[in-house]
This record gives C-alpha cells, structure tokens and sequence, in this order.
C-alpha cells in the first residue's frame, strides 16, 4: 500500500528544494531525508508515518547540532508541508 500522505509530502518538499532560498533549500533537504526513512520504516503501517517522521526529528535534532534559526525553520516548513 502506497504512502500517500508521505509521497506528497516527499514531493511537495522536492518543489521547495528547487524554488527557495538558501535557507529553504536546506530545510527541505534536511526534511527530505527523514521523510524517506520515514516511509520506509512505514511502508506497511503508512498510517503510522507521522508518528515516525516526529519521533525521528525530535531524536535527531539534537544530535545534529542545528542552530535555533534551522530548527525553527525546519519546523515551519513542515508545518507548511502537512497543511
């Protein structure tokens, strides 16, 4: 079963990626890789995508040593994405 919600996700940030800014680019390629974890670590629980692509952010964040502007941006974008 396809992952709708997360192909167009996936997709729409691909637009993003080649129509913005600098910033915007970064925040949809860094997206770009945990929405492709995401839906593969869901690929039979697609309804279980959110969930996925969430906790995948909020553990790795951190790790990645983002600056407070990238996190607040990244988070925009998404919240951008799934409207």
């Amino acid at each position: 079963m396809p992952n709708t919600n997360g192909d167009a996700l996936y997709n729409w940030l691909l637009q993003q990626e080649l129509q913005g800014d600098d910033d915007r680019r970064f925040y949809s390629s860094y997206l770009l890789g945990h929405v492709s974890l995401a839906i593969a670590d869901t690929d039979n629980q697609p309804e279980q995508f959110f969930d996925r692509l969430n906790q995948g952010l909020k553990d790795t964040i951190p790790e990645d040593k983002l600056s407070e502007k990238d996190i607040e941006g990244i988070h925009a974008l998404l919240a951008e994405g799934l409207k």
